[in-house]
This record gives structure tokens, C-alpha cells and sequence, in this order.
């Protein structure tokens, strides 16, 4: 980073420590850009009539599907650590990942450049992370609901 950048980060971030931008109209709302200078112009109108009426082009609602169902079985085997239904938690969450890997090879295939493929899951370590996340976070409550040694 040369000098002009790094004196244009400092001015900046000391404008926003003095709450310069906190004001600003459209805080807090999404950037309405009229249109996607990456979008090749003879594709332009397709692409707005597909936003205009709420659609995407087929594989990027894939992708979606895939995120949701993702974050979704996720969640679901989070609640159930620790609980009597775990193991069978943990058969229904390789069913599910099984699945969607089975998705996300055929969504792979689909996309039109190498760049917006997802990898495959790794089941094991997808179980392991959750497990230790909720482990962490269940510890972290029973610390705050601990008594205090400090008078």
C-alpha cells in the first residue's frame, strides 16, 4: 500500500469514528444499481426482465436451494447435540448431505464457468464442526449462568 492509500484509509477511518457517515440517505438499505456493468450488452435485456419479474437464471436458484437446505440441516442437527436423538440426528444429516452433494455435483455441471462451482461436503467434518460449535456455545452459557467467585 503506498502512501496516497494508506493517508485516503486514515482520513477515512477517522471520518467514520467521527460518525461522518452515519447520516448518510439510504443507511442500512441495498445499493439500487440500474444496471451490471460485467452483463454483456447483447444480454442486458434478458438479464433485466429476468430481475424485473423476480426470476434468476437456473443455476444460481440451484445454488440458493442448495445454500438454504444446507443452513437448514445445519441447524437442525445444531439443536439436537447433546440430546438423546442425536445419533439419529447425525444418520438423517449424511442422508440429507448425501443428497445434496449428489446437487451439487449436477449444479457443477450446469454453471457456466469454473469460478461459481461449490465444493462437495465433507459429511464428517460439516457433523464435527457443528458438534464442537454447539459444545462451545453450550459451554459458554454455562459459564454466564455460573456463579461468580468474585464477591
Amino acid at each position: 500500500m503506498d502512501i496516497l492509500e494508506r493517508l485516503a484509509e486514515e482520513k477515512i477511518r477517522a471520518a467514520m469514528e467521527a460518525g461522518a457517515f452515519d447520516n448518510l440517505p439510504g443507511r442500512g438499505q441495498p445499493l439500487r444499481l440500474p444496471e451490471n456493468p460485467y452483463e454483456p450488452d447483447e444480454w442486458r435485456l434478458a438479464f433485466h426482465l429476468l430481475r424485473a419479474n423476480g426470476l434468476t437464471l437456473p443455476w444460481l436458484e440451484t445454488r440458493r436451494e442448495i445454500e438454504t437446505e444446507l443452513n437448514t440441516a445445519r441447524a437442525e442437527l445444531a439443536q439436537a447435540v447433546g440430546q438423546p436423538c442425536w445419533e439419529m440426528a447425525q444418520q438423517k444429516f449424511v442422508m440429507r448431505l448425501t443428497a445434496l452433494n449428489k446437487r451439487i455435483f449436477n449444479y457443477n455441471l450446469q454453471v457456466p464457468v469454473e469460478r461459481f462451482q461449490r465444493p462437495l461436503l465433507n459429511i464428517g467434518a460439516e457433523i464435527e464442526r457443528i458438534y464442537q460449535r454447539a459444545r462451545r456455545s453450550t459451554r459458554l452459557d454455562e459459564d454466564e449462568h455460573a456463579p461468580s467467585a468474585l464477591p
